[in-house]
């Protein structure tokens, strides 16, 4: 009877660390936040200034820049650096209009007419990441009032590979070693 009883308690010990490994492997592999940081680069010109429908080339002619935006999904916050050149400024507006190219829009994000920033909230940056092309920039100035240069904003720059954390690497070598221990532990 002895053996049997060794031989049911071996096998709970066995099952019990499988359902462990299990849920752990389970928690450690799941994404349980689908927030990201999401980063578009948007080329601007004041060729792609507009007045009425698919009239172009109402901006700063020789203006141009880069727009750089880093939107977090999770939080709905965006951080921001306009780079420009060959317009006047300050900028009297910086905006994220709702527009497809050739058309104008409603500002949707407001950047304060400031060339760079950061943690500004915004509920409507989820759209710009479900529909990046139903977007674009514009920056505002006193000599075109109405936009000196803008860019369509377009798909979203690929995401830079995340690391795996030294303490999964960790966990997994731990979880090795407790089921070899134990393996080895039913043969002794």
């Amino acid at each position: 009877m002895k053996s049997s009883f060794a031989s049911i308690i071996s096998t709970v010990k066995t099952k019990t660390l499988v359902a462990i490994l299990v849920a752990t492997t389970g928690l450690w592999c799941s994404n349980p936040a689908t927030a990201a940081i999401v980063h578009f680069q948007i080329a601007l010109t004041g060729f792609q200034e507009v007045n009425a429908p698919n009239q172009f080339n109402n901006g700063d002619t020789d203006g141009f820049g880069v727009a750089d935006l880093l939107i977090d999904s999770g939080t709905n916050t965006i951080a921001w650096q306009f780079s420009v050149a060959n317009i006047a400024l300050p900028l009297t507006g910086a905006h994220i209009h709702q527009g497809v190219a050739g058309t104008n829009g409603p500002v949707v994000v407001n950047f304060n007419a400031q060339l760079n920033g950061a943690g500004l909230v915004d509920p409507d940056v989820a759209n710009v990441i479900a529909n990046p092309k139903g977007f674009y920039i514009n920056l505002h100035n006193a000599d075109f009032p109405n936009g000196a240069i803008r860019g369509q904003i377009s798909d979203p720059l690929p995401p830079s590979p995340v690391p795996l954390p030294s303490a999964a690497w960790l966990f997994g070598a731990g979880l090795f070693g407790l089921v070899g221990f134990g393996r080895w532990k039913r043969h002794t």
